[in-house]
Formats: structure tokens, sequence, C-alpha cells
């Protein structure tokens, strides 16, 4: 069976999967996927990898690419936003993401920057905090615990969802990272709080996890990029088909922003 190789950021693993999966059975091309933190995933293209397709959580490495390979298309697919987890315990429940923020006893696991579009982000959201905040934005630079995709992080086993594992092995207290995760959880979702105070504190739960999203004046919206770095057939099919009414669907269920 013909194949093409797709590099992509960690994040998309799920609806990667399922959007290859539908692909594979209408044009019986294999995908072969390579999953990560898609700033280390452009240095390995740079430095010569065979990539037919990159997706990136953060545009600025499909720019940097561009400075060294060809792309022959380029498209925005998806957006992400940021939000904070902690386990459902009585001693972060009825908090506002605030207090659980700024509370120095508690740990705080992020992803890794300039290696980890989602560490990037954080970063851009501790700078708007900073602004709110003086002071409390550098000091959750320097309290920050970088467990996740960086070049020596492999803390998290394969397939497992960041938050998830390093939150109920005692990795940390609680996480920043990709809210699209709450439809991933391992259990249903039993209550939704909406706007529960000005304290902006909002959450979702589950019998596991508590979810915060992050109130308006702090979001950081993550925007993933495509881009096609080969004009082989079927790497144009499939490029063409992320971009179809379907794909956008699929994309949409995995918990991804489409504007």
């Amino acid at each position: 069976m013909e194949s093409i190789t797709v590099f992509s950021a960690g994040s998309f693993q799920y609806a990667l999967q399922e959007l290859s999966d539908i692909f594979r059975q209408i044009h019986h091309v294999e995908i072969k996927a390579f999953c990560g933190p898609a700033g280390i995933l452009r240095q390995q293209i740079e430095q010569g990898e065979k990539c037919d397709i990159f997706i990136s959580a953060n545009p600025e490495n499909v720019f940097q690419l561009a400075d060294s390979k060809t792309i022959y298309q380029k498209l925005t697919i998806a957006f992400n936003q940021l939000a904070l987890t902690t386990l459902n315990l009585e001693q972060f429940r009825h908090k506002s993401i605030f207090e659980l923020l700024f509370d120095c006893s508690l740990r705080l696991a992020t992803s890794t920057p300039r290696s980890d579009p989602c560490g990037d982000y954080t970063w851009l959201l501790f700078d708007k905090i900073e602004q709110y905040f003086p002071s409390e934005g550098e000091s959750l630079k320097r309290r920050a615990l970088k467990l996740v995709g960086g070049t020596s992080s492999n803390i998290i086993p394969k397939g497992k969802i960041a938050s998830r594992y390093l939150l109920s092995n005692g990795y940390a207290d609680m996480m920043i990272g990709y809210s699209h995760y709450q439809v991933r959880s391992e259990f249903d979702l039993s209550e939704s709080y909406a706007s529960m105070n000005t304290d902006f504190n909002i959450g979702i739960t589950n019998q596991v996890f508590l979810t915060y999203i992050f109130p308006v004046e702090f979001e950081v919206k993550a925007e993933y990029v495509m881009a096609l770095l080969s004009n082989v057939e079927s790497a144009v099919k499939f490029f063409q088909f992320l971009r179809s009414d379907i794909a956008k669907q699929i994309i949409k269920n995995h918990g991804f922003l489409l504007e």
C-alpha cells in the first residue's frame, strides 16, 4: 500500500488518527504519523527527515521551516485554548483559577517553551497575567515545572494524556495544557460550571479531574497550521482531505475550535 509521512503536533494525534483511518479507507493510502512537540519535529525535518505534511500547533514553526524547505501550501486547520487541570480533591474545589495558580505551595506543571508550542503559549499567558497581577506572571515562570515537550522530557508514557498522568502519579498538583483534552477524559463529565463568580472560577468537573478555562482577558489561542512539503499526489490528496467539511467535523469532535 502506498504511504505518506506526516509529522504532527502531539496534541493533534487523536484527531489525526481518525482522519488517517478514514482517508486510508477511501484512497488506500497509509499515513505514517510521527507525533510529538512541534518544535522538535521541525528540527528533525530541517535535519533531513522525510516528511510530506507537517502539522504544527504554532505557525512560527512553519515560518521557520520555510527558510530551508519548500512549502507548497499551508493552511490553518484548527485552534485551541489553554486550561488548568487539577485532581478533583477538596483542597482544589470552590477555588478560582488564580487562587490556585498563585498558591506557591502547589506544584505547577507545564510544557517546555521553544520545544513545545503549548509551552510557548503558556509563557504568553504568564505575560498576560503579569500585566494584570504584577510579579505573579514572572513568579509562575520561575515556579513552573517543565515536564512535557522537552528533549529530555520522557516521563509521560506513549498514549497517555500528560495532565492526567502527571497529576494522577504525583508529579505535580496542577497543570496548564490544552483544553481540548477535556473530550478525552477517561470518565464521563458529570456536570459543568458556568461563570461561578466574578473571580473567574470557571470549571468542568468529572469523577477524577477539575478543569478550569481562563477568562477571556487572559485567552491565548493556539493556531494549528499544516504545511504541504511534498508535491506527491497522495500527499496533496491528504492535504486537501484535511480541508474538507468531513475533516472539519472530526477535528471539532475532538475538542478543537474552528475559529
